[in-house]
């Protein structure tokens, strides 16, 4: 994954706006940004290239975007911006449609409109995650991708909270994905992003299968990891809760590599051990731990611990040295 960092800590302040205007003509199109306090401000981006998918996480003071019909024709890469905000609020037009975005929502826009668009009216600082996707990316018709422009999703269930918690995977720790994880992560992205607008624009019958596969998936998973601790957790109980048979839920994660079983295994060894290496939670036994992931005893817990880490549980405690 390719990445790179701008910021205007080092710019004099009068070239900062000018700056990131640059900046962000780079990552999305470009724009004219305008301040009403351009002597104070400050933004901070990250730009991540996950195969022509732009990610950029970002911190900004508060500007106005606005993208004309000018610089449209001037340059059009015909893509569509998310943008999943953590603090702060987007408000304005975007071609005929308002735009009012807050905290723990999910914006598109089209880069062949026409905008106007105010960030963070009201707070010092904006953080979030923007996102470019080319349209030809999508698995949808044009068309239907089009409708999308100027809507809005909640990153709070659904469709949208996987699409939060993928892009925090990506954004926070990059290095643990290497050079030949880039394409499929970055289908796996398009394909969770065209779930999303397919059930939006009741359309999810216009996905080509694997985009079906891959979004059911995806769900699937979050919904393991909203239950580790449940010791009544199976693959029964998985394939029940969406609808499809312990036979076909086997086939859509042997086509990753994996099996079910080995999946809620490896998450709930995942989530315990992060909680034996926690300073708060040191003086917590290891049984309750190991039950509260759902492992049915503390005997097999230290067993498969020992199995996949090298290690037992003890050893992973903080003040103790990992082997």
């Amino acid at each position: 994954m390719i990445e790179a960092v701008f910021h205007t800590r080092d710019i004099p302040p009068a070239e900062r706006l000018g700056y990131w205007q640059e900046c962000v003509a780079r990552t999305h199109a470009p724009l004219v940004l305008s301040s009403d306090e351009p002597d104070t401000f400050q933004a901070y981006q990250k730009l991540l290239d996950l195969d022509g998918v732009l990610l950029w996480p970002s911190v900004f003071r508060p500007v106005v975007f606005t993208r004309t019909r000018p610089l449209i024709r001037g340059s059009d890469p015909e893509n569509l911006h998310l943008t999943l905000i953590f603090r702060g609020r987007l408000d304005g037009g975007f071609g005929r449609t308002s735009i009012d975005v807050g905290a723990n929502e999910i914006s598109v826009i089209d880069s062949s409109t026409p905008f106007s668009i105010r960030a963070c009216s009201g707070h010092v600082e904006q953080h979030g995650i923007g996102l470019e996707v080319p349209r030809s990316r999508l698995p949808l018709p044009s068309k239907l991708v089009g409708r999308i422009a100027g809507a809005k999703f909640s990153a709070s269930s659904g469709y949208g909270a996987l699409t939060k918690n993928f892009l925090r995977t990506l954004v926070n720790d990059p290095t643990i994905h290497g050079p030949s994880d880039v394409d499929r992560l970055s289908t796996v992205l398009c394909d969770l992003l065209s779930g999303m607008f397919a059930q939006a624009l009741e359309a999810e019958n216009l996905l080509p299968p694997e985009t079906r596969r891959q979004t059911l998936l995806l769900r699937i998973k979050r919904f393991i990891d909203q239950r580790l601790s449940d010791p009544e957790l199976t693959p029964f109980t998985v394939a029940s809760a969406h609808h499809i048979s312990v036979r076909y839920l086997h086939r859509i994660f042997q086509e990753q590599g994996d099996t079910v079983s080995a999946w809620i295994r490896k998450r709930r060894l995942a989530r315990a051990r992060q909680d034996l290496a926690e300073e708060a939670l040191a003086h917590v036994p290891v049984y309750l731990i190991a039950r509260k992931w759902g492992f049915s005893s503390a005997a097999v817990f230290s067993r498969t611990f020992r199995d996949v880490y090298g290690v037992s549980p003890r050893d992973v405690r903080p003040g103790r040295a990992e082997g």
